[in-house]
Parts: structure tokens; C-alpha cells; sequence
């Protein structure tokens, strides 16, 4: 029998380098995407090392020209994990529209053009798992970062729909929503500080969601909050009190 392939976006670190390791150990080839070469060498290089078949695809998914080319590369996988992300905060009207374009591209459309093209054949031959990396602020208001928020709003209801519409094909999709995760996201979008400023207790690891993820899908949930934390208090993210906390631990001192 071929071994199975599993197609990861976002896998130089953090999440999708999580994910590229799972799934090498548990037997799939697997395909890094990402931006960064010299990371993704590393990822693979730990992938390899546990038995696994990898492949490199360095693509920018903020266009649809990276969308083509991850599809040239992997046209027909087994897996899909779509973690590919970058976040932008600021003021309604203080970043440059071209960034939040590209943003916007990247976290929403962009993951609904590759699904589109691979998903037909997943369901005609009536197996294939999809993993959508959403976040927590797709759930919940996000002062500040708006346009994060309405570009994962809006994959988060690709996905859900998505489930609906292909579960009597055989196709598993499940949309992740976590909340603060150790990785380089935030270092990279000069967020910094949240590390010192928002609690131990709100932050989860990329291992949890990884496992999170790989439950919901077992589970058939097609929504999933990862942590124990953030699915006791979701229900009351949105109150007042909880909104000026979350502004409170998370501006710039």
C-alpha cells in the first residue's frame, strides 16, 4: 500500500512544524510549506529522522500565485493542515491596507481557493481529513485587531460549512480555535510583550493543539477550542468585564 501524504502550510515552526512531526511518526509522508527555506530545511530534517518522506515547497499563500504552486507541488493529499498565518494589530485606519489585503488573503480566501481544488477529489474517493488553523478571535470580539479577526471569522464559517457538505463523503474537516499559542507569531507581528503580559494560565502549547485537533477529528467536532481554559470561559469572552480584562492584559505599557 502508498503511504499517505499530508500537506502542511505554515511548517517552519510552531503549530505546523507540531503537525509535520505527528505525522511523520504516525506514518505519512508529509509536504512543508512555508516562506522560509532555511526553517523549513530544519523542520524537514526532523521529519526525515522519523521515518518520513518530506518535501519542500517554499510559497507565499498571501496570493494566489503561492496557492498555485502548493497545488502543483501536492495536487492530491490526504491530509490538509491550513495553519499558514500571520496577525496584524493596530487602530481601525493605522495600518497600511496592502498588509491587511494580504492578511486577509492568506487567513481566509486564500485557505478557501486551496481547499477548493483539493477537496473534489478527497470526496470522490470518499476519505480525507482537513485541518483549519482558525484562532479564538473568530469567536469573540477583538478591539484592535479587527480585520484579524473578520479574516478568521471568516474561514472558521468556510470550514463549518465546508463540514457539512462533504461529511457523507467521507471527508473530515475540523476548524481549530485556540487562543494564545507558544510560538513566533507574535514576535513577528512586534507583539512581543504579550509573552510577559498575558498570564502562564492563557497560554497553550503547540503540542495541545496538535492533540486537539487530532481528537475533533476522531470525535467528528468540527469546532474546536483547544485548552481547558478557554472552553470554560468562552462562553463569557464576549461579557464587558471580560473584554476590558482582555484589553487591560494585553496593551502596550
Amino acid at each position: 500500500m502508498s503511504r499517505h501524504t499530508a500537506l502542511i502550510t505554515g511548517a517552519s515552526s510552531g503549530i505546523g512544524k507540531a503537525f509535520a512531526l505527528y505525522y511523520a511518526a504516525t506514518g505519512f509522508d508529509v509536504v512543508l510549506v512555508g516562506r522560509d527555506i532555511e526553517q523549513l530545511a530544519l523542520v524537514s530534517e526532523e521529519v526525515v529522522a522519523a521515518g518520513a518522506t518530506c518535501q519542500i515547497c517554499v510559497a507565499d499563500l498571501s496570493g494566489s500565485d503561492g496557492v498555485a504552486s502548493v497545488l502543483a507541488k501536492c495536487p492530491q493529499p490526504d491530509v490538509v493542515i491550513a495553519n499558514a498565518g500571520i496577525t496584524i494589530a493596530g487602530r481601525v485606519g493605522t495600518r497600511e491596507w496592502s498588509d491587511l489585503e494580504h492578511m486577509s488573503y492568506l487567513l481566509g480566501v486564500g485557505v478557501a481557493q486551496l481547499l477548493e481544488e483539493i477537496v473534489p477529489t478527497m470526496a470522490q474517493r470518499r476519505s480525507g481529513d482537513i485541518l483549519i488553523v482558525s484562532s479564538i478571535a473568530s469567536l469573540i470580539t477583538m478591539p484592535n485587531s479587527a480585520m484579524y479577526a473578520a479574516s478568521k471569522s471568516f474561514v472558521t464559517a468556510y470550514g463549518r460549512s465546508l463540514a457539512a457538505e462533504t461529511e457523507r463523503f467521507g471527508v473530515r474537516v475540523c476548524v481549530l480555535c485556540p487562543g494564545y499559542v507558544h510560538t513566533k507569531l507574535h514576535e513577528r507581528a512586534g507583539l512581543s510583550h504579550l509573552e510577559k503580559q498575558v498570564p502562564r494560565w492563557m497560554w497553550v502549547s503547540s503540542d495541545t493543539v496538535v492533540q486537539a485537533g487530532i481528537r475533533g477529528l476522531r470525535r467528528k467536532k468540527v469546532v474546536v477550542v483547544p485548552g481547558h481554559v478557554y472552553r470554560s470561559v468562552r462562553p463569557f469572552m464576549n461579557s464587558r468585564a471580560a473584554q476590558r480584562l482582555w484589553r487591560q492584559l494585553t496593551k502596550r505599557h
